[in-house]
């Protein structure tokens, strides 16, 4: 029994140091990346402020360390899945942000496709997974599903 748990142990040491090839490749949409940009020129401007404690700085160490290390790690992980239409899709929620994204165990990708600041408030239409949805459903990610091999169920208006 003893040494069962040291081989569990030894087991779970090496995955977490795992060399960097077992990471995920990481892609960022556009618009995804222009977040990803605002949240670090206003990190950038508390610090040359001398405010390396403000907000800006906080959230974007917390949007960076996601999109860096969380994501590449365990993207398909099943506690960031999310359900009904956007079953093929992944979160993150830190706070307000929500960072979702699609990945292939097969291409061992990951593509960013949206960070969103609005607070969650279900049946507001600026709720982050109203406008995802919104942009799924207007074919914005099209491409991008197509290149992981995915289909999302499109709703007609």
């Amino acid at each position: 029994m003893a040494k069962s748990k040291a081989n569990k142990k030894k087991a779970r040491i090496s995955q977490e140091s795992a060399p960097s090839s077992s990471l995920y490749a990481v892609d960022i949409t556009k618009s995804a990346e222009d977040v990803y940009t605002e949240l670090r020129r206003k990190s950038q401007e508390a610090e040359a402020h001398g405010d390396p404690g403000n907000m800006h700085c906080t959230t974007f160490a917390m949007v960076q360390d996601v999109i860096k290390r969380v994501i590449p790690n365990d993207p398909l992980n099943k506690q960031y899945a999310l359900r009904g239409q956007l079953s093929n899709l992944f979160r993150i929620r830190k706070g307000r942000m929500r960072i979702c994204w699609i990945a292939s165990s097969r291409l061992r990708r990951v593509c960013i496709l949206f960070i969103s600041q609005t607070p969650r408030k279900e049946g507001d239409a600026n709720d982050p997974y109203v406008l995802l949805q919104n942009l799924v459903d207007a074919g914005t990610f099209d491409s991008i599903f197509s290149k992981f091999g995915m289909r999302m169920e499109r709703l007609r208006k």
